[in-house]
């Protein structure tokens, strides 16, 4: 499927990180007519510096193709952030209190932050921006999932985009209340490709690869570690007894939005909104992986994403036993304890509110 996202107006973009997904971000935006800058932190300059020598990323697959000239790729988030009307954040879900720290200082009325995705990192960002008594006016907001699945296939300097997710992908604004403002920063890029939440907890918790990463990886650590990698946990991984055990905690999942007062989606449902196709068709355009135990699949899924949902649901007294075990089972094979070091509601200095203190607060920002 090809992306139809042309630049109504020409924006000035910041994108952080400059991963697999950074690169895809930065090289369609900029292939539609926007300004892109590249960022990436310094220990990870590999994953930039020949972006740094082209100019650009060289761009293949499915959605816009050819050079994508950058106006600029930095290791400096200064330049990168002065003058963004939309900061773009593509890193891991673990990088996100350093990114709050960073932009603080940088960031000006007006400007919007976007998490893709947030696996409730807007809670964090504005967790740290509090306690850094930063009053800028600024929107932000996260998705559920990553607008494409993409792969540095041919090096660092490119990108091949081999799907284009959408285009109902669950987005928020944490408070919610200005979510519709956060749409309209996304206007000529992902606009379309959004579909307006309640709260910042559905695109937290209803993104797929909470349950479906952990599960796939887990329950078949020894084919991964057998394989050394050689693995494609869709196509080979999620089999009917895995299925079951993806379906528990889904149910679980929805047991917990109904004790909030949500309208609970099934898994299969966010899927298709997220994906625009069936469990069984993304299996066939899915990417390798994972490589090992100490893959995001595990290390970021788990603390950042089935941590939260866990700590939520204790707060709503609803029991999660299948949570429970893949954080358990997660925390052997790593050597790890999760939990308590996770993105829980104690974490985020939301764990004295009650639940609807807490869903005031989703809304309007204030405790």
């Amino acid at each position: 499927m090809k992306v139809e996202v042309f630049a109504v107006k020409k924006k000035n973009l910041c994108i952080i990180g400059a991963g697999n997904g950074g690169k895809a971000i930065a090289a369609d935006m900029a292939l539609a007519g926007h300004n892109c800058r590249l960022f990436e932190f310094k220990e990870y300059a590999d994953n930039i510096t020949e972006v740094c020598k082209q100019g650009g990323i060289h761009t293949t697959g499915i959605a816009r193709t050819g050079f994508a000239k950058l106006e600029m790729a930095t290791m400096d988030l200064s330049k990168a952030v002065k003058g963004a009307d939309v900061i773009m954040v593509a890193t891991q879900a673990l990088t996100h209190e350093r990114v709050a720290r960073e932009l603080a200082p940088l960031l000006v009325d007006g400007q919007a932050v976007i998490l893709w995705p947030g696996s409730g990192g807007t809670l964090v960002m504005r967790k740290i921006w509090d306690e850094l008594a930063m009053t800028k006016r600024i929107i932000l907001a996260e998705a559920v999932t990553f607008p494409y699945c993409c792969r540095s296939l041919n090096g660092p300097g490119t990108v091949n985009i081999h799907r284009v997710d959408g285009p109902n992908m669950l987005f928020a604004a944490l408070p919610a209340c200005d979510t519709t403002a956060a749409i309209e920063a996304l206007e000529g890029t992902y606009a379309d490709v959004v579909k307006p939440a309640r709260s910042i907890l559905e695109p937290a918790f209803y993104n797929v690869n909470i349950i479906v990463h952990p599960v796939g990886a887990l329950l078949n650590m020894g084919r991964v570690e057998f394989s050394k990698g050689e693995f494609y946990m869709y196509k080979e991984g999620i089999t009917p007894s895995v299925k079951k055990v993806i379906y528990r905690m889904d149910g679980e999942r929805s047991s917990v939005f109904r004790a909030l007062g949500y309208k609970p989606y099934t898994y299969d449902e966010v899927f298709a909104d997220s994906f625009n196709m069936s469990v069984a068709e993304f299996a066939k355009t899915s990417s390798k992986g994972p490589f090992s135990m100490q893959d995001r699949y595990v290390t970021e899924d788990i603390p950042m994403g089935a941590s939260l949902t866990v700590s939520v649901a204790r707060k709503a007294g609803i029991s999660t036993p299948t949570y429970d075990c893949m954080i358990h089972l997660a925390s052997i094979v790593n050597d790890t304890d999760y939990y308590p070091t996770g993105r829980t509601l104690e974490n985020l200095g939301l764990s004295g509110l009650s639940l609807i203190q807490l869903e005031t607060y989703l809304q309007t920002g204030k405790k």
